[in-house]
């Protein structure tokens, strides 16, 4: 996690991960790490699409709640993106006190023998899906409001589309 950003309390529920000081386009803010697994509903949201079927992030039994990375929150109009993989980089400036977010359309895909992901937003941009699902990514509007934001996989997908 870059060193200019916090865990604190978020307007958006629980915690969130916060700029301390301005970050410029293109900062790297964090790196999503931990084991390559098979997509599971035992993993949940503690991990990272990176392949239609797999995911990074903590194994289940292992206690990742205080991680910094997973208080990473969802908006509808983020400030940061997905490069490559794993990375998260800032898609505009971001102002020290401003919450990092990011659009969990831009990492997730249905997994075969998964249960649909589905959440409530309530992040309350004027772009705001009201239901983040696993098959946001296809959304033609987010398609070109994200184009080269998206994990690397589902970029390609889009690409062969």
């Amino acid at each position: 996690m870059n060193p200019k950003l916090e865990v604190r309390e978020s307007s958006l529920g629980g915690r969130g991960v916060f700029a301390c000081e301005k970050i410029t386009v293109g900062e790297l803010l964090a790196v999503f790490g931990g084991r390559v697994m098979k997509a599971s509903d035992e993993i949940g949201d503690w991990a990272v699409q990176v392949d239609e079927n797999l995911v990074i992030g903590h194994p289940p039994g292992i206690d990742a709640a205080d991680d910094p990375i997973n208080f990473l929150n969802h908006s509808c109009e983020p400030n940061a993106g997905i490069k490559g993989q794993i990375m998260l980089v800032a898609m505009r400036t971001i102002d020290g006190g401003e919450e990092i977010t990011f659009d969990y359309g831009m990492v997730l895909h249905p997994s075969t023998g998964c249960t649909p992901y589905r959440m409530e937003c309530r992040c309350g941009s004027p772009y705001c899906r009201s239901v983040i699902t696993d098959e946001d990514w296809r959304l033609l509007d987010l398609q070109q409001r994200y184009k080269g934001w998206f994990t690397w996989y589902l970029q390609e997908k889009i690409l062969r589309r």
